[in-house]
C-alpha cells in the first residue's frame, strides 16, 4: 500500500528528467557556439552533423515523404492531444502530469532543432570560409555575371532534353538527382570547408498544390531528416531546390548560403542537366537584381536569352501565378520570416542575398 501511495504522489515524470538531460547540454552548446565561430564550426561539423545524418538515415527507411504524412496527420495529432488533455485534467494531479509531459516533449523537440539547425546559424559565414572578398554589387558586375550566366544557359538550353511542351525535363528520379548532387558535394566539401557528407535522397512531395499555396518550393525537416521538394514546379526548379534543401540537411542553414551552395553543387556537376538548372536558377536571381538596379541594362542582356530558356521560365512562373497570393501564403511567409529573423538572419529577404555571394565568387574566379 505504501509503494502505491508513493507512486501516486510522484508528479515529476521520468520523461521530463530525460528531456532536461538533453535540453541543458544543447542550450550550453548553443550558448558557446553563439560566441565563437570556431566552436560553432567544430560542433556543427561533428556532433550536429552526426545527428542530422542519423535523422536522415531514419527518413531513408521510407520511400515516401514522412513530412507529408506528418502534415496531413496534424489534425489527428491535435485532436489526440486535446482528448488526452481533457481525460487527464479530470484530476488536478493528472492535469499537472499531462502538462509536464507535454513540456518534456517540447524540450526534446527544441533540443533537436538546436542541434540540427540552431547551431548551424552561428557558424563562420560562407564568404569567409571561401575567402571571398567584400564586393560592392553594382550595375557593372551584375551585368558581367548576368551575361556569363545567360551565355551558359544558351549553350545548354537546346542540348538538354525537353518534353512535348518544350519544357526542360531530363526524366530524372529524385534518387538520381540526389546521387549526382552528392557526387558534386564530395568533390567540393574539403575545398570549401563543408561538413563531411552522408548519403540521403531528396523526396518529392506529392501534395505540390498544398505547398504552392503556402509559397513553399522545398523544406528540410530535421524531425524526419528529409529534404522535401515541391513537385509542382518544373525540373530546373526542383533540381536546384533539391540541392538547396540537401545543403540545409548538411548544416548550411543561412538561406543565401544554401542557395549559393546549391549553385556550387549543380554548376560543378559532370551532368549538363544539373549545370543547366544551376545557370538558369542563378540567372533568375542575378537578373532580378539588375532589373531593380538598371532596367535598361537588364533588358539589353535579357533580350539575348534563348527561346528554350524562356519556355522554362514561363513554365515556372505559371505555377506561381496559378496559386497566386493567398492569405495562407502570406501567413506562411510571415512565419518563415519570423523564424529566420529569430535565428539571427535578415529574414526571407536573405534568400535573395545570394546575389552578393555570387558576384564575389565570379569576381574571384574571373
Amino acid at each position: 500500500m505504501e509503494c502505491i501511495m508513493n507512486k501516486k504522489k510522484r508528479i515529476i515524470s521520468p520523461l521530463l528528467i530525460i528531456s532536461l538531460f538533453i535540453f541543458i547540454p544543447a542550450m550550453l552548446l548553443y550558448s558557446f557556439a553563439s560566441s565563437s565561430y570556431t566552436f560553432a564550426d567544430f560542433v556543427n561539423e561533428s556532433l550536429c552533423q552526426q545527428f542530422r545524418a542519423l535523422m536522415a538515415r531514419f527518413g531513408e527507411l521510407f520511400p515516401f515523404s514522412l513530412f507529408e504524412i506528418l502534415v496531413f496527420s496534424l489534425p489527428l495529432i491535435i485532436f489526440l492531444l486535446i482528448y488526452s488533455g481533457v481525460k487527464h485534467f479530470s484530476t488536478v494531479r493528472g492535469g499537472i502530469r499531462f502538462l509536464i509531459n507535454l513540456l518534456a516533449i517540447v524540450l526534446i523537440i527544441y533540443s533537436g532543432h538546436t542541434l540540427a539547425l540552431g547551431i548551424g546559424y552561428k557558424t563562420t559565414p560562407l564568404a569567409q570560409k571561401m575567402q571571398l572578398q567584400d564586393t560592392e554589387v553594382n550595375v557593372e558586375n551584375l551585368s558581367e555575371v548576368m551575361i556569363s550566366l545567360r551565355d551558359e544557359v544558351n549553350s545548354l538550353a537546346d542540348a538538354v532534353p525537353r518534353n512535348q511542351k518544350g519544357v526542360f525535363d531530363p526524366g530524372y528520379s529524385y534518387a538520381c538527382i540526389s546521387e549526382k548532387i552528392l557526387e558534386s558535394y564530395s568533390l567540393i566539401e574539403s575545398e570549401y570547408g563543408f561538413a563531411p557528407g552522408f548519403k540521403s535522397t531528396a523526396k518529392g512531395v506529392r501534395a505540390g498544390a498544398m505547398m504552392s499555396y503556402l509559397g513553399i518550393t522545398g523544406i528540410y525537416t530535421y524531425v524526419t531528416g528529409e529534404a522535401n521538394v515541391n513537385t509542382a514546379y518544373p525540373a530546373y526548379d526542383t533540381i536546384f531546390t533539391a540541392a538547396h534543401e540537401m545543403s540545409h540537411q548538411r548544416g548550411i542553414l543561412r538561406e543565401n548560403e544554401a542557395n549559393f551552395t546549391a549553385y556550387l553543387l549543380t554548376s560543378t556537376s559532370n551532368d549538363e542537366n544539373l549545370r543547366y538548372s544551376a545557370a538558369l536558377s542563378m540567372y533568375g536571381y542575378i537578373s532580378s537584381a539588375l532589373y531593380r538596379t538598371d532596367r535598361e541594362a537588364y533588358l539589353e542582356i535579357a533580350n539575348g536569352l534563348s527561346e528554350s530558356a524562356l519556355t522554362d521560365i514561363r513554365a515556372s512562373n505559371a505555377v506561381t501565378q496559378k496559386y497566386g497570393d493567398t492569405i495562407i501564403g502570406d501567413i506562411s511567409e510571415w512565419v518563415n520570416d519570423f523564424y529566420l529573423q529569430s535565428n539571427g538572419t535578415d529574414g526571407t529577404v536573405s534568400y535573395s542575398q545570394v546575389v552578393t555571394l555570387t558576384v564575389a565568387y565570379f569576381e574571384k574566379n574571373k
